[in-house]
Protein backbone atom coordinates (compact mmCIF):
# COMPACT_ATOMS: atom_id res chain seq x y z
CA UNK A 1 0.00 0.00 0.00
CA UNK A 2 1.14 3.39 -1.08
CA UNK A 3 1.11 4.67 2.68
CA UNK A 4 1.34 8.82 2.94
CA UNK A 5 3.34 10.36 5.40
CA UNK A 6 2.52 12.49 8.29
CA UNK A 7 4.45 15.36 6.81
CA UNK A 8 6.47 16.33 3.18
CA UNK A 9 9.87 15.40 3.26
CA UNK A 10 11.41 18.10 0.96
CA UNK A 11 14.99 17.46 -0.85
CA UNK A 12 17.76 20.34 -0.25
CA UNK A 13 21.19 20.43 -1.72
CA UNK A 14 24.13 22.63 -0.63
CA UNK A 15 26.96 24.31 -2.28
CA UNK A 16 30.33 25.17 0.31
CA UNK A 17 32.17 28.42 0.33
CA UNK A 18 35.77 27.28 1.24
CA UNK A 19 37.53 29.93 3.51
CA UNK A 20 41.27 30.48 4.41
CA UNK A 21 41.30 30.59 8.52
CA UNK A 22 44.74 31.74 8.06
CA UNK A 23 46.08 29.06 10.21
CA UNK A 24 48.72 26.71 9.44
CA UNK A 25 51.08 24.19 10.66
CA UNK A 26 54.50 23.06 10.05
CA UNK A 27 55.15 19.96 12.32
CA UNK A 28 53.20 17.55 14.55
CA UNK A 29 53.00 19.74 17.44
CA UNK A 30 51.82 22.97 16.13
CA UNK A 31 48.89 20.85 13.86
CA UNK A 32 47.67 19.89 17.50
CA UNK A 33 47.95 23.42 18.86
CA UNK A 34 45.82 24.81 15.80
CA UNK A 35 43.61 22.15 15.97
CA UNK A 36 42.72 22.66 19.29
CA UNK A 37 41.84 26.36 18.66
CA UNK A 38 40.14 26.34 14.71
CA UNK A 39 36.33 26.55 14.49
CA UNK A 40 34.40 23.28 14.40
CA UNK A 41 33.93 24.05 10.43
CA UNK A 42 37.43 23.89 9.73
CA UNK A 43 37.24 20.15 11.21
CA UNK A 44 34.09 19.37 9.50
CA UNK A 45 35.84 20.55 6.34
CA UNK A 46 39.29 18.67 6.30
CA UNK A 47 37.36 15.45 7.99
CA UNK A 48 34.37 15.06 5.14
CA UNK A 49 34.67 17.37 2.03
CA UNK A 50 36.22 14.46 0.47
CA UNK A 51 32.82 12.43 0.59
CA UNK A 52 31.33 15.55 -0.75
CA UNK A 53 33.94 16.17 -4.09
CA UNK A 54 33.42 12.79 -4.06
CA UNK A 55 37.47 12.51 -5.62
CA UNK A 56 39.66 10.30 -3.27
CA UNK A 57 39.69 6.42 -4.47
CA UNK A 58 39.74 3.15 -2.41
CA UNK A 59 42.89 2.59 0.09
CA UNK A 60 43.24 6.39 0.12
CA UNK A 61 43.05 8.38 3.21
CA UNK A 62 39.39 10.34 3.15
CA UNK A 63 40.84 13.40 5.55
CA UNK A 64 43.27 15.92 4.68
CA UNK A 65 44.40 15.33 8.11
CA UNK A 66 45.42 12.00 7.96
CA UNK A 67 46.92 12.30 4.20
CA UNK A 68 48.99 15.14 5.39
CA UNK A 69 50.58 13.04 8.56
CA UNK A 70 51.32 10.46 6.04
CA UNK A 71 52.44 12.06 3.14
CA UNK A 72 54.47 14.73 4.80
CA UNK A 73 55.90 12.65 8.10
CA UNK A 74 55.44 8.69 7.08
CA UNK A 75 54.02 8.17 10.30
CA UNK A 76 51.69 5.69 8.93
CA UNK A 77 50.62 4.68 12.38
CA UNK A 78 49.09 7.65 13.17
CA UNK A 79 47.74 8.35 10.06
CA UNK A 80 45.69 5.74 10.14
CA UNK A 81 44.50 6.39 13.41
CA UNK A 82 43.88 9.72 12.51
CA UNK A 83 41.68 8.25 9.72
CA UNK A 84 40.04 5.63 11.39
CA UNK A 85 37.78 7.65 14.42
CA UNK A 86 34.31 6.19 14.33
CA UNK A 87 32.81 8.82 12.51
CA UNK A 88 29.29 6.88 12.66
CA UNK A 89 29.34 7.24 16.75
CA UNK A 90 30.19 11.27 16.55
CA UNK A 91 27.12 13.46 16.72
CA UNK A 92 29.25 16.93 17.24
CA UNK A 93 32.16 18.61 15.97
CA UNK A 94 33.14 18.92 20.04
CA UNK A 95 33.47 15.35 20.22
CA UNK A 96 35.25 14.77 16.88
CA UNK A 97 38.22 17.49 17.91
CA UNK A 98 38.51 15.73 21.21
CA UNK A 99 39.21 12.45 19.83
CA UNK A 100 41.30 14.28 17.35
CA UNK A 101 42.82 15.87 20.23
CA UNK A 102 43.48 12.93 22.42
CA UNK A 103 45.04 10.60 19.74
CA UNK A 104 47.65 13.35 18.47
CA UNK A 105 48.67 14.03 22.26
CA UNK A 106 49.28 10.50 23.49
CA UNK A 107 51.44 9.96 19.87
CA UNK A 108 53.44 13.17 20.69
CA UNK A 109 54.00 12.23 24.37
CA UNK A 110 54.90 8.72 23.44
CA UNK A 111 57.90 11.10 21.43
CA UNK A 112 60.79 12.54 22.91
CA UNK A 113 63.08 13.84 19.92
CA UNK A 114 62.16 17.24 18.57
CA UNK A 115 60.06 17.19 15.65
CA UNK A 116 60.92 18.40 12.40
CA UNK A 117 58.93 20.93 10.22
CA UNK A 118 58.43 20.42 6.81
CA UNK A 119 59.58 22.74 3.73
CA UNK A 120 58.37 26.16 2.73
CA UNK A 121 55.29 25.47 0.86
CA UNK A 122 54.59 21.84 2.70
CA UNK A 123 52.77 23.24 5.49
CA UNK A 124 49.17 22.44 6.59
CA UNK A 125 46.56 25.05 5.51
CA UNK A 126 43.68 24.92 7.87
CA UNK A 127 40.40 25.54 5.24
CA UNK A 128 37.01 26.22 6.68
CA UNK A 129 33.70 25.73 4.58
CA UNK A 130 30.41 27.95 4.45
CA UNK A 131 27.54 26.01 3.82
CA UNK A 132 24.36 27.45 1.45
CA UNK A 133 21.56 25.32 1.96
CA UNK A 134 19.30 25.17 -0.89
CA UNK A 135 15.57 23.54 -1.65
CA UNK A 136 15.17 21.47 -4.40
CA UNK A 137 11.96 21.10 -6.50
CA UNK A 138 11.42 17.68 -4.83
CA UNK A 139 8.94 17.21 -2.24
CA UNK A 140 7.34 13.74 -1.32
CA UNK A 141 5.02 12.29 0.97
CA UNK A 142 5.44 8.34 0.37
CA UNK A 143 8.17 5.89 -0.25
CA UNK A 144 7.62 5.70 -3.79
CA UNK A 145 7.90 9.13 -4.96
CA UNK A 146 11.41 9.43 -2.11
CA UNK A 147 12.82 6.92 -4.23
CA UNK A 148 11.86 8.39 -7.66
CA UNK A 149 13.21 11.97 -6.33
CA UNK A 150 16.20 10.49 -4.63
CA UNK A 151 17.05 8.95 -8.28
CA UNK A 152 16.92 12.41 -9.68
CA UNK A 153 18.66 14.52 -7.28
CA UNK A 154 22.36 15.10 -7.18
CA UNK A 155 24.76 13.73 -4.74
CA UNK A 156 25.28 17.04 -2.79
CA UNK A 157 21.96 16.73 -1.49
CA UNK A 158 22.69 12.85 -0.52
CA UNK A 159 25.84 14.40 1.00
CA UNK A 160 23.71 17.28 3.33
CA UNK A 161 21.00 14.79 4.11
CA UNK A 162 23.31 11.45 5.26
CA UNK A 163 26.89 13.47 6.20
CA UNK A 164 25.30 16.76 7.41
CA UNK A 165 22.24 15.65 9.09
CA UNK A 166 23.89 14.15 12.24
CA UNK A 167 25.81 17.13 13.38
CA UNK A 168 22.49 19.16 12.66
CA UNK A 169 19.93 16.42 14.66
CA UNK A 170 22.55 15.96 16.91
CA UNK A 171 21.49 12.12 16.89
CA UNK A 172 23.22 8.78 15.36
CA UNK A 173 20.39 9.12 12.27
CA UNK A 174 20.22 11.04 9.31
CA UNK A 175 17.06 13.03 7.31
CA UNK A 176 16.16 9.91 5.89
CA UNK A 177 15.69 7.50 8.50
CA UNK A 178 14.38 10.49 10.84
CA UNK A 179 11.57 11.23 8.18
CA UNK A 180 10.76 7.56 7.78
CA UNK A 181 10.54 6.69 11.76
CA UNK A 182 8.54 9.88 12.56
CA UNK A 183 6.06 10.71 9.38
CA UNK A 184 6.21 7.39 7.85
CA UNK A 185 6.13 5.31 11.02
CA UNK A 186 8.39 2.46 9.56
CA UNK A 187 10.79 2.11 12.46
CA UNK A 188 12.54 -1.43 10.22
CA UNK A 189 13.30 0.60 7.32
CA UNK A 190 14.57 3.55 9.28
CA UNK A 191 17.10 1.70 11.36
CA UNK A 192 18.04 -0.61 8.28
CA UNK A 193 19.08 2.77 6.34
CA UNK A 194 20.76 4.22 9.58
CA UNK A 195 23.34 1.33 10.13
CA UNK A 196 23.91 1.71 6.51
CA UNK A 197 27.94 3.13 6.61
CA UNK A 198 28.31 6.09 4.19
CA UNK A 199 32.37 5.86 4.82
CA UNK A 200 32.46 2.79 3.62
CA UNK A 201 30.87 2.98 0.43
CA UNK A 202 30.86 5.81 -2.54
CA UNK A 203 28.41 7.85 -2.95
CA UNK A 204 26.70 6.37 -6.14
CA UNK A 205 26.59 3.27 -3.52
CA UNK A 206 25.29 4.56 -1.35
CA UNK A 207 22.19 5.80 -3.18
CA UNK A 208 21.78 2.68 -4.75
CA UNK A 209 21.50 0.59 -1.67
CA UNK A 210 18.72 3.42 0.54
CA UNK A 211 16.93 2.65 -2.75
CA UNK A 212 17.49 -1.28 -3.08
CA UNK A 213 16.11 -0.93 1.16
CA UNK A 214 13.24 1.43 -0.20
CA UNK A 215 11.90 -1.11 -2.64
CA UNK A 216 13.28 -4.15 -0.71
CA UNK A 217 9.33 -5.97 0.23
CA UNK A 218 7.91 -5.07 -3.48
CA UNK A 219 8.53 -7.67 -5.94
CA UNK A 220 10.69 -6.09 -8.99
CA UNK A 221 7.87 -6.23 -11.99
CA UNK A 222 5.11 -4.64 -9.38
CA UNK A 223 7.31 -2.03 -9.09
CA UNK A 224 8.36 -1.40 -12.57
CA UNK A 225 4.34 -1.00 -13.52
CA UNK A 226 4.38 1.19 -10.56
CA UNK A 227 7.60 3.02 -11.12
CA UNK A 228 5.90 4.54 -14.77
CA UNK A 229 2.67 5.11 -13.12
CA UNK A 230 4.78 7.50 -10.97
CA UNK A 231 6.58 9.17 -13.02
CA UNK A 232 4.17 9.52 -15.30
CA UNK A 233 1.75 11.41 -12.63
CA UNK A 234 4.58 12.80 -10.45
CA UNK A 235 7.22 14.24 -12.42
CA UNK A 236 4.36 16.05 -14.23
CA UNK A 237 3.04 17.46 -11.16
CA UNK A 238 6.20 18.95 -10.26
CA UNK A 239 7.10 20.60 -12.99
Amino acid sequence: MNKSAVELFRFYTSSLLVQISGKKAANLPEFLAQLRLVDESVIFYHIHHAFREYYFAPGQYSNDFARWIEDEFKESALAEKIASVELLEVTSLAALRDQLVKIMEQFLGERSEKQEAVPAGREFYFLANVGIIVPTQYEVRTIEEFVLALERVGMRSLYYHFFDARLRLGRKTNDFSNWIRHSLKNEQLAKEIELLDPYLMTMDQLKKRIIELCLGERKPPIMKTLAGRLYARFWKRGK
